[in-house]
């Protein structure tokens, strides 16, 4: 307050501090409210020695701006609020395009659906479906990791299943993510959990039982409940067996073999040069895979000539159930024959795994030595047990 008794205005500060008394005077109103803060600075700070200490400070945040300061600053532990700002400037880069979640959803289905296989289109239909129910009225840049997460616990899937769901979340953010999209910055799936899955040891047939299955579509249908004559089964069965081909029934590659035009089917099982060649829109990897034929292979091809023994007969997924649930058959178990016996023969991780279009990690983890050398010579000696009129 101004003070009398001078032939010039002065300014006081007093008061009590630590027991003391304090009587300060100053020529200007600004040095004594400077003084003035530092002491009720200090005297703060005397009375919650030991504690948390709240400071009076001169600042030009608003209230509720140094509230979320002293948040951030909570939440941020030992690490400096220049810290996270810094990285975030470095790293947050905000979407050029605000993208609704539906309409997201429709732009990438009918731009991935026609390239890859019926499964998989069916799967992103289902899947991005359920998510957009789970994420109603959302931007594709609004969903975060943390909504991800809950998402997928909250669905209560096992490892493989939410590995799965993890695949074909990862497919839809980063197809969303690139140019020209940019309906995101960041791929919100990419730091989510991936499980690891022991496969196990896959199941593979004796040759006792491969010749028992080769010896039994022969003669297949049997009796006069169908009129096709019999062995017309032998074409595929000998395809998935003794080249890996993959044997899904419909969509599968052996069946888009079997759609093939009769010239077509030629050039890619071409007995002349002695190999099968699965264009990238039959091979499952849409990329070209060859397969050698063996000279078993190469007896039932020419037992069973394709242009008389078609490789898709009507009822087709009936008829090769029909044989499956005889045997025991699982879908895959012909194909795990074929790269177990085929490494066990010729001894190449890496010619394995080029025929049967896997990495030759693979090849090694689950197929190596999971039969005998023998085992294999006896394999790839199952030939036609009796000759067919053409």
């Amino acid at each position: 307050m101004p003070s009398e008794g001078y032939s010039y205005l002065t300014y006081r500060v007093s008061g009590w501090l630590r027991g003391r008394r304090i009587r300060k005077q100053f020529k200007s109103e600004a040095e004594a409210s400077g003084a003035k803060a530092r002491y009720e600075i200090e005297a703060a700070n005397a009375i919650t020695a030991g504690l948390n200490q709240v400071r009076p400070v001169n600042t030009p945040l608003a209230v509720d701006q140094v509230r979320e300061a002293e948040a951030a600053f909570h939440r941020l532990g030992t690490r400096s609020l220049s810290f996270a700002v810094d990285w975030f400037l470095e790293h947050y880069r905000p979407p050029v395009v605000s993208k609704a979640l539906p309409d997201a959803v429709l732009a990438f289905r009918e731009d991935r659906g026609p390239r890859v296989s019926f499964y998989v289109a069916r799967d992103y239909k289902r899947e991005l479906a359920a998510l957009e129910s789970g994420f109603p009225g959302r931007q594709v840049h609004d969903i975060s990791t943390e909504d991800l997460q809950a998402y997928l616990l909250a669905r209560k899937v096992g490892p493989k299943a939410w590995n799965n769901l993890r695949g074909l979340l990862h497919a839809f953010f980063e197809w969303s993510r690139a140019k020209p999209r940019q309906w995101c910055s960041e791929n919100p799936a990419r730091p989510l959990v991936t499980h690891r899955i022991s496969r196990g040891i896959p199941r593979v047939l004796t040759a006792e039982k491969a010749a028992e299955l080769m010896a039994y579509v022969e003669s297949y249908p049997g009796g006069t409940r169908q009129k096709a004559k019999p062995g017309y089964l032998v074409p595929y069965f000998a395809l998935c067996l003794f080249a890996g081909i993959r044997p899904t029934v419909p969509r599968g590659e052996t069946w888009k073999l079997g759609k093939l035009a009769t010239a077509d089917l030629a050039r890619a099982i071409d007995l002349n040069n002695g190999v099968i060649r699965l264009a990238p829109e039959i091979s499952k990897t849409r990329d070209l895979r060859q397969v050698t034929i063996q000279p078993n292979l190469r007896t039932w091809l020419e037992r069973y000539p394709l242009d008389q023994y078609p490789i898709v007969v009507s009822a087709m997924q009936a008829k090769v159930m029909e044989v499956r649930m005889k045997f025991g058959l699982t879908d895959d178990v012909l194909r795990h024959t074929f790269c177990s016996m085929h490494v066990a023969k010729f001894k190449s991780l890496g010619s394995t795994a080029l025929e049967a279009g896997n990495s030759e990690r693979i090849i090694k983890k689950h197929y190596l030595n999971s039969v005998t050398a023998q085992e294999a010579e006896n394999f790839w000696s199952i030939a036609p047990s009796k000759n067919v009129e053409c």
